[in-house]
């Protein structure tokens, strides 16, 4: 009982009033499950190898630590001209794992940025590209594939088009995402995410980030997809990345499109950084970070049911980019960008010890 106003009732007679509030979390409607919740998901050699690079040059408990992250699953990008040739090798090792495949070779790729530019010379290219893929993925109908389609490239379409590089070739991204949905979207064994940025980018731009999607969609008649990536390469709290999830989810709904699922990028948020990380906004090798959450299907089906997994999309210690050679970035030469780092996508041992050492959960 609460005593409002310092009165204290009679002793002859006592009245309790008790209020209520209810707070009503909101529901969604259940969807069949995601590939991520049925099995295994697939480990792939490459960062196996990786991986056992720097075990090569560790000792001790950092030896040992290392050796468990080697077989976390990762995804595959397709980043190069002849990235699709290598697709069937990984259908074929995954068996009846998930194997999960991000698409990064859209024409001028990060547009926004210096590290990681490149992709397909132009549309046709790109959807030739699509198209190798796709056909490898059709002849292997018994396989379970999961395709992340273009980070970034929404949320450049989105906030960069004060770049001129990024306003010169938005027509050309929509018309190449839907490409890509309309293709993969219509095969049963694949379930697509277009990627979505991530919350401390699109934070305030849902709305516009609906538009924009729906624009992609309705080019896209053939092609369904399962919902969203966020957080790729990025440091994020997955807290912070599923209230920003809803957010989009609702705006989503606004426009018409329902029942979307996302996934999020845990291979580097083991540290929340983001307070950091929101005054600088230092994309690439960030000092203090560490593994995140290891992947998994359905993670948190109470609190957080429209998150269909946590992933490593990005494989963590591939470097983000560098400040020095042809590709070399300003933003990789601040002073909270971890140094020495080599190209993009390239290992960078160092930042898998920083990694490692802050893992949260530990290995």
């Amino acid at each position: 009982m609460y005593n409002c106003g310092g009165n204290t009732p009679s002793s002859s007679s006592t009245t309790t009033t008790t209020t209520t509030t209810t707070t009503t979390k909101k529901t969604y409607p259940t969807v069949a499950p995601s590939f991520f919740s049925s099995g295994n998901i697939y480990s792939n050699s490459q960062y196996q190898s990786e991986v056992q690079s720097s075990i090569n040059k560790l000792s001790g408990e950092l030896q040992q630590q290392a050796s468990r992250v080697k077989y976390t699953p990762t995804a595959v990008w397709l980043a190069w001209y002849g990235a699709p040739n290598e697709v069937p090798k990984h259908l074929g090792a995954a068996g009846g794992n998930t194997a999960v495949f991000i698409m990064y070779w859209i024409p001028t790729r990060d547009c926004n940025s210096n590290a990681s530019q490149g992709g397909a010379s132009d549309l046709n290219s790109y959807k030739s590209y699509v198209d190798s893929v796709y056909n490898t993925f059709r002849s292997n109908g018994n396989s379970r594939i999961v395709i992340v389609i273009e980070p970034d490239t929404i949320g450049n379409i989105v906030t960069s088009q004060e770049n001129e590089n990024c306003r010169r070739t938005a027509i050309i991204h929509k018309e190449a995402l839907a490409y890509a949905v309309n293709k993969f979207g219509s095969l049963n064994n694949v379930q697509v995410y277009l990627d979505a940025g991530h919350s401390q980018w699109l934070t305030g731009y849902e709305d516009e980030t609906a538009a924009i999607i729906k624009e992609i969609l309705d080019m896209a008649p053939q092609g369904k997809i399962r919902g969203f990536s966020t957080n790729i390469s990025n440091f994020q709290p997955v807290q912070r990345e599923y209230e920003y999830h809803t957010r989009l989810y609702d705006a989503l709904e606004k426009v018409g499109i329902s029942n979307m699922r996302f996934i999020v990028d845990t291979s580097r948020n083991g540290v929340d950084i983001s307070e950091a990380f929101a005054k600088t906004k230092t994309w690439c090798n960030f000092v203090g970070t560490g593994f995140g959450e290891r992947p998994k299907g359905n993670p948190d089906p109470i609190n957080m049911p429209l998150l269909d997994a946590y992933m490593w999309l990005k494989p963590p210690a591939e470097s983000d980019g560098s400040s020095q050679g042809m590709r070399a970035d300003p933003v990789c030469a601040r002073p909270d960008s971890l140094p020495g780092a080599p190209e993009a996508g390239q290992w960078f041992h160092d930042y898998f010890v920083q990694l490692l050492r802050n893992a949260n959960p530990k290995f």
